[in-house]
């Protein structure tokens, strides 16, 4: 009875896989994993026949293909360990970090990350926990925190204070270089949309909406001169001061 159990199923397997064939021959060799591949058949050339035994070229082809594919695939593993590897020794290593609050600065008050609008230039304690974590150097991170109720981008750096300096400087430079001129957040959406600039969902730009890269540079291409873009919605600039005439929009860059 066994047997004949065996031989049902092996029929039916044949069966299935002739009512759905595999796309690829490469598909049918990623699939069976070992050597001593079956025979495989592909699409026949010839009218009267369905099926075709695939050529020793063919055959070969795919072959290289599925060699190649093995080592992108063994290579991908072994980075995926080491990079575990890396994390569990950085997890130990973060058990050893001792946070102390300053005695000498002002007690922080314990806010909700929706509530820091109002808390501007001072000192604050937000509780969360990591929604987004980037790397831009060896000493400069970038951590989106999450506490329930809202968002908050942080910058971590040994270097921060040097680096904003070096910011404000080459920022005042340009702002009073007379080779750059200053563009309203406005306006720059206006350009975008009578110049049929559109996103990658193929929508025209909306005033509340950021401006990427991409057509940042376009515009200063087609301007062809430096610009500044400025008076931003708070929404988009959230991390920057109001201006003084509005609140809604910021006066900075």
């Amino acid at each position: 009875v066994s047997s004949e159990v065996i031989r049902a199923t092996a029929e039916m397997r044949l069966t299935e896989m002739y009512e759905k064939p595999f796309k690829t021959g490469l598909k049918a060799l990623m699939t069976v994993g070992k050597e001593l591949f079956p025979t495989i058949y592909v699409d026949s050339q010839k009218e009267d026949e369905r099926w075709a035994v695939i050529s020793k070229s063919q055959m070969k082809n795919i072959k290289k293909i599925r060699h190649r594919e093995q080592l992108n695939n063994y290579s991908w593993e072994k980075k995926e360990a080491e990079y575990s590897l890396q994390r569990e020794k950085n997890q130990e290593e973060a058990k050893k970090i001792i946070i102390k609050n300053d005695l000498s600065l002002p007690d922080p008050a314990s806010l909700n990350i929706c509530a820091l609008g109002g808390y501007r230039g001072q000192r604050v304690k937000v509780s969360g926990w990591v929604h987004r974590f980037c790397r831009q150097r060896q000493n400069l991170m970038f951590l989106v925190l999450h506490d329930g109720v809202g968002y908050l981008q942080c910058v971590l750096s040994d270097f921060l204070n040097h680096l904003e300096d070096l910011v404000c400087e080459m920022v005042d430079r340009v702002w009073k270089s007379p080779m750059a001129s200053i563009m309203n957040y406005s306006d720059a959406i206006r350009w975008l949309r009578e110049h049929d600039v559109k996103k990658e969902d193929g929508m025209l730009y909306e005033s509340g909406e950021d401006i990427p890269e991409a057509p940042e540079r376009l515009m200063i291409d087609t301007i062809n001169e430096p610009i500044l873009l400025c008076q931003f919605p708070v929404e988009i600039k959230f991390y920057t001061q109001g201006c003084p005439e509005d609140p809604q929009i910021n006066s900075v860059c």
